[in-house]
């Protein structure tokens, strides 16, 4: 009985101290507020009631946007207007302490992510229209940037495509290669990495992934599998499934609507896939939507539905790590809404709108 009894207390210790216990989830929301003295907003979210509660506030002056986590969890790193990229340490608590900041290497940084090895981080200027690679300290700090690259090139749309735009930058999920998506010329540049010294070479098996001209690529996912990718394409407001091979090579399968047919003034924005693999959602501005898509077994989509209630210019939604709730920041509104997810179907229930947060335009889970 005294066995049972303390292999009960072990198990309750591991339950109580992993993710089985989990009732709250911290993110982030970087903002698109670029005054001096804007901030990044600690926030919990409550798991069994979806209710979110501010946490912190965290001051980096002139719009700390987007935002991305090390692997680990325990660094966060920022691209600002003032043209940088600032690295954080994670506390225990969950609120952020500056370590340093290095020079983003080009205007306007509007993307950051970190290699699965967390030894690396990545940035594009969507302005001046280029890309940067930085090599991590021990500690999570910033070493100057190791490599950078300028593009040229524009595209048919000349309000948009009159130049380079850089609009985001990944690696994937194995670390072998990064993709930075230049929406001026729609266009995925293919690059393999070598994190020893931080250096990138284009990938010789597909130096860049040619979109339709004129779509303006911005963002993409990449599945569960890590061999399929979702590509949203801002100015056409369609998301184009594709397909990733062993030597990181990008080919497309199908592209999809994600507003109605005929729609005039809309930008799309963010795309991302639900934590069981199963779907996948973008969102709309002009439109106002989050709409959604089932991944099919081969890669292609099969549209779900499209939600609008309490959603205004969303440049951002993520899912909690659970898969239970979906968070949208309403940019023009300074707000967050909360929906729940059917983890069967894929669809969406608004539950309530949230509390305030200054222009949200990253919303980035713990």
């Amino acid at each position: 009985m005294k066995k049972l009894s303390l292999t009960f207390m072990v198990l309750f210790s591991l339950l109580t101290n992993t993710g089985f216990a989990q009732k709250v989830a911290t993110f982030y929301v970087g903002t698109g507020d670029k005054r001096s003295g804007s901030v990044i907003t600690v926030c919990n979210l409550d798991l069994t009631t979806g209710k979110i509660s501010v946490v912190d506030s965290t001051i980096n002056a002139m719009g700390p946007g987007y935002l991305a986590l090390s692997p680990n969890k325990k660094n966060l790193y920022a691209v600002s207007g003032e043209n940088k990229i600032t690295a954080f340490a994670v506390m225990a608590d969950k609120r952020l302490k500056e370590l340093n900041s290095q020079p983003s290497e080009g205007a306007n940084p509007c993307h950051v992510s970190v290699h699965p090895s967390g030894k690396m981080a990545f940035l594009a200027n969507y302005t001046g229209g280029s890309f940067s690679a930085y090599t991590l300290k021990a500690d999570g700090s910033l070493n100057a940037a190791t490599y950078t690259e300028q593009y040229t090139g524009s595209g048919p749309n000349e309000k948009r495509q009159e130049k380079a735009h850089a609009h985001f930058v990944t690696t994937s999920p194995d670390g072998k290669y990064v993709y930075v998506v230049d929406l001026g010329s729609d266009k995925i540049l293919n690059y393999t990495v070598d994190i020893s010294s931080g250096k990138l070479i284009p990938n010789p098996a597909q130096p860049f992934f040619k979109a339709k001209p004129g779509s303006g690529p911005r963002h993409f996912a990449i599945g569960n599998s890590g061999k399929s990718l979702f590509l949203l394409n801002e100015l056409d407001a369609t998301l184009t499934a594709c397909r990733i091979d062993k030597n990181g090579v990008i080919s497309e399968l199908k592209t999809y609507e994600t507003v109605p047919a005929g729609l005039t003034g809309n930008t799309s924005a963010a795309v991302h896939v639900h934590p069981n693999g199963k779907f996948v959602y973008v969102s709309n501005r002009g439109h106002n939507s989050i709409s959604g898509f089932k991944i099919l077994p081969d890669g292609t989509l099969e549209p779900i539905e499209e939600i609008t209630l309490a959603i205004s210019i969303p440049r951002d939604f993520n899912f909690d790590p659970s898969g239970k709730y979906m968070i949208i920041g309403n940019q023009d509104k300074n707000n967050l809404t909360v929906y729940t997810a059917d983890a069967k179907t894929g669809k969406l229930t608004f539950l309530h709108e949230s509390v305030s947060v200054k222009t949200p335009i990253c919303i980035t889970f713990l």
